[in-house]
């Protein structure tokens, strides 16, 4: 695991429950989510899974917390520290650490300052239900945005709403003219209407005048999260392994790495090869095709997507142009 950066910052005590082993449960329980960290410019996120999976500043890895430790294992080292809960501040300490380096729960602000405007009166013209595009979303009065099947929370301000996903926050400017909707995706503008009217791009267009792009789609949230493909082929004489991995991020945003190796151990010759590949850009979604762009040379395309089950364990898959990808994380299957 990359070395956390150390910070001089105050550790914060919790209260002790009176049953030890109810109030670790609950502690191990409130550590599941996704926390960030920022000193001098530079952020760091780190995702710890309810399935005990992760990542840390991009890196995979694997988690146990019991009582007040936290081991991380990461390319085959683990290292243990002390981590301490309050509130959404997640204070960890020890292992690699030198002091005390303090997380905060994404979606949340250390101070009233900074907290993201809740919704209120001013604001509440974006809540009911909204349809375009060829789908439906919801924003109810109690903060939370149903889309695809999946609940997440939601922050509003006069101009922007801000959707938590477990990949992070999802800022979109919007404007509400009426019953007409318009959301800003990753410089793309998409319509919706209220009460079962037709979007109309020009109600909107005064206050947003992005206008969606041609071969263009959405940015999908049920797509969002970890996809990867893994093959390993093992004989007496060596081996070989392929992993691939895409990382759909809720801004629109991608992220590709793949590493392949191969090995042979004969009596006549012994040795290995190993490979790696990465690249990000901008992706989206037009309910048939992924689109992308990339940022790191390698051009821009489409795949033909195709939703799946995985026939042992049900795990959904995405196949792109028949490349099989499994969820990293947990997820539920597709209907």
């Amino acid at each position: 695991m990359k070395k956390l950066i150390s910070f001089a910052l105050v550790i914060l005590l919790i209260p002790v429950s009176a049953y030890p082993q109810i109030g670790a449960k609950t502690q191990q329980n409130k550590i599941h989510g996704v926390w960030q960290t920022n000193s001098n410019g530079q952020q760091m996120t780190l995702m710890l899974n309810a399935d005990g999976r992760g990542e840390f500043d991009g890196s995979e890895i694997t988690f146990t917390a019991q009582g007040n430790k936290l081991s991380i294992s990461a390319n085959g080292a683990t290292t243990n520290y002390t981590y301490i809960l309050q509130g959404n501040s997640l204070t960890v300490s020890g292992g690699d650490v030198e002091g005390n380096v303090v997380f905060t729960r994404s979606g949340t602000a250390t101070d009233t300052t900074t907290a993201p405007a809740q919704p209120t009166a001013s604001t509440s013209s974006i809540i009911g239900i909204w349809t375009g595009n060829n789908e439906t979303i919801e924003f109810t009065k109690a903060g939370k945005c149903v889309y695809q099947g999946q609940i997440f929370s939601y922050q509003t301000t006069t101009t922007t709403v801000t959707v938590q996903t477990t990949q992070g926050n999802l800022v979109m400017p919007y404007a509400v003219n009426g019953n007409q909707l318009s959301l800003n995706i990753n410089g793309q503008a998409f319509y919706y209407a209220k009460n079962g009217a037709s979007p109309d791009p020009a109600a909107t267009a005064g206050r947003n005048n992005q206008q969606p792009q041609s071969g263009t789609g959405n940015i999908a949230q049920e797509l969002v999260g970890k996809w990867c493909y893994v093959n390993v082929n093992s004989t007496n004489s060596g081996g070989s392994s392929t992993e691939q991995c895409i990382t759909l991020k809720a801004d629109g945003t991608y992220e590709y790495y793949g590493e392949s190796s191969r090995s042979v151990n004969t009596n006549a010759y012994s040795g290995g090869t190993n490979s790696q590949s990465s690249d990000r850009g901008t992706w989206s979604y037009d309910g048939t095709r992924i689109h992308y762009s990339s940022s790191m040379g390698a051009g821009s395309g489409s795949y033909l997507l195709e939703k799946r089950n995985h026939p042992k364990n049900n795990d959904p898959m995405i196949v792109l142009d028949g490349q099989t990808y499994v969820t990293f994380y947990q997820k539920a299957p597709w209907r």
